[in-house]
């Protein structure tokens, strides 16, 4: 019987070695944490967004986007309408939507093209970095 390949091992022609979490790559060969993720592990493991992942999910359950459509999906991911980038004032200071695991996917690859996705009950709107300017402002505490 035919078994599904494990890819637990480093990408790189020849090596052996076990690839790193989040890479296809073992440390030896580039898989390591990035200055990026290190910024992004300690955004996500704040107890600020630890409460407010709690609170959005308890808010909105299900996907917002599959809603849009029609469909009913329980949301796995809370997303930052504008990405933050690292910056804390737009990590803490934002809109926030509750998003399956898929959506949160095609919604993050949009936002590589500039586009902004927010699923509303009225709708779908979409923004761009204009549009964050309102909530600029604020300090961060």
């Amino acid at each position: 019987m035919p078994t599904i390949p494990k890819y637990n091992k480093c990408r790189e022609l020849g090596c052996n070695n076990p690839k790193t979490y989040r890479s296809t790559f073992c440390s030896k060969h580039g898989g390591g944490l990035t200055q990026r993720n290190k910024e992004n592990n300690k955004l996500y493991n704040s107890n600020f967004w630890k409460k407010l992942r709690i609170a959005q999910l308890s808010k909105e359950p299900l996907c917002a986007s599959c809603l849009t459509q029609g469909r009913v999906v329980q949301a796995e991911h809370i997303d930052h309408v504008f990405p933050h980038r690292q910056d804390e004032k737009k990590f803490r200071y934002n809109i926030f939507q509750s998003l399956c695991a898929i959506c949160h996917t095609y919604k993050t690859q949009e936002e590589d093209k500039g586009i902004y996705t927010h699923y509303t009950h009225d709708g779908i709107k979409t923004y761009t970095d204009a549009d964050y300017v309102g909530m600029d402002n604020r300090s961060v505490d």
